[in-house]
């Protein structure tokens, strides 16, 4: 067996720290659904992929915390995604709460994969 696929076979666990920032940038985007119907919401699509994009990043976490790889799959994608699309209030004259509610998100993103990035690799054996 190489060492690549024996890092592929090895389950990843989300740490508690990125986990925390994970469940509350889920928490914000379900709660964006609030501005639905609002002078400032984004079209209703956008609304409830974002949403969406929030219902999978909690529903990953857990399986994500106990070593399933395509839940820190999942959970690492749709914060991605989610944080790409906050660019999006920035071009699109949104008000300055939004704005700041998803510079909040931008930031958080990048806070959480810079501690997913200094976290301790496991030593081959």
């Amino acid at each position: 067996m190489t060492a690549t696929s024996q890092t592929a076979d090895r389950p990843v666990s989300l740490p508690a720290p990125p986990a925390g920032i994970f469940a509350v940038l889920g928490l914000v985007d379900i709660a964006l659904l609030g501005v639905i119907g609002s002078s400032v919401a984004p079209p209703l699509a956008v609304s409830i992929f974002i949403a969406l994009l929030g219902l999978i990043t909690l529903a990953a976490l857990i399986p994500a915390r106990r070593g399933s790889r395509s839940a820190f799959v999942a959970a690492l994608g749709s914060r991605i995604v989610s944080a790409l699309l906050a660019f999006a209030a920035f071009f699109a004259s949104a008000p300055a709460w939004i704005m700041a509610i998803e510079a909040f998100v931008i930031v958080a993103t990048i806070i959480a994969l810079v501690l997913l990035r200094r976290l301790p690799r496991p030593r081959a054996a």
